[in-house]
């Protein structure tokens, strides 16, 4: 437990150690024992305080009173600790004084000092943890070879560099009606669409009754492949939709011999 005299962690060099903050802890007084809380707790932990001649009731009263008032300096966490080891107190004493039998008086006697021991570990954790924190920092108080401080801008320079320039963006606006910006509107694509593919199926369908490939009803299209590979990728694309459009109406019918081959299209005897 932090500042309890002894309570050093591994590898705590005793310098450290014995300068470690001890935390505001409140003093009890009974017949017995005077001092802080963590002090006696310690001194159970050496055995140098016998806890069965302590008056339990007497320590919890005046454990209660100093936290209630230190509820307005000490920090929630500070006194949620005080809690735990009064707590602990509580339930040594009260192993040791009520055992049932023999066998349980040993028993108790025996979890006592496993609980004791818990408490010794505690305490050089929180002793190693307060060491720890107290070291210098990497990147605060020290810093890494060949890493230099960043020297950044002052807050304040960077809120006036930034209200400067919104003065000049606003003075060049003084006078000036403010214009709508322009909308952008992208060239339409010389595109293939399906409407059209339809209508050209319900025109080429009734003049071939055999019906064919799906390639052989795609329109001509003049002009360099570089430059009409949309319009003939969208020409495919329309005049598949088309035909499908024209099987559900039930006035054509859709035949592909195998996955990935060509698809024939041929009309229903009503449209032809």
């Amino acid at each position: 437990m932090p500042g309890s005299p002894g309570a050093r962690g591994p590898g705590v060099p005793e310098a450290l150690a014995g300068n470690l903050p001890r935390p505001l802890a409140p003093v009890l007084e009974v017949e017995g024992f005077a001092g802080p809380l963590d002090f006696l707790v310690e001194m159970v932990r050496r055995e140098r305080v016998d806890l069965r001649q302590l008056s339990i009731l007497a320590l919890i009263d005046q454990f209660v009173t100093a936290l209630e008032a230190s509820a307005a300096r000490v920090p929630l966490e500070q006194r949620g600790n005080w809690v735990v080891l009064a707590s602990q107190l509580v339930l040594l004493k009260s192993q040791m004084l009520a055992p049932a039998s023999p066998a349980e008086a040993e028993g108790a006697e025996q979890a006592a000092r496993r609980q004791l021991a818990r408490l010794e570990e505690l305490a050089a954790m929180r002793a190693a943890a307060n060491w720890l924190a107290a070291r210098p920092q990497l990147g605060h108080e020290v810093h890494a070879r060949g890493q230099r401080e960043q020297q950044g801008r002052p807050r304040a320079e960077r809120i006036l560099a930034f209200l400067e320039a919104t003065l000049v963006m606003l003075e060049g606006r003084v006078g000036r009606e403010a214009e709508p910006p322009a909308t952008y509107r992208p060239p339409a694509s010389d595109l293939f669409r399906a409407p059209e593919a339809l209508a050209r199926l319900r025109q080429l369908l009734p003049l071939r009754p055999e019906g064919g490939s799906l390639h052989s009803f795609l329109p001509r299209l003049p002009g360099p492949a570089a430059q009409t590979r949309l319009k003939r990728r969208s020409a495919l694309a329309s005049t598949f939709l088309a035909g499908l459009e024209l099987a559900r109406d039930g006035d054509a019918q859709l035949e592909q011999a195998a996955p990935f081959h060509e698809v024939f299209i041929r009309p229903q005897p009503s449209m032809a």
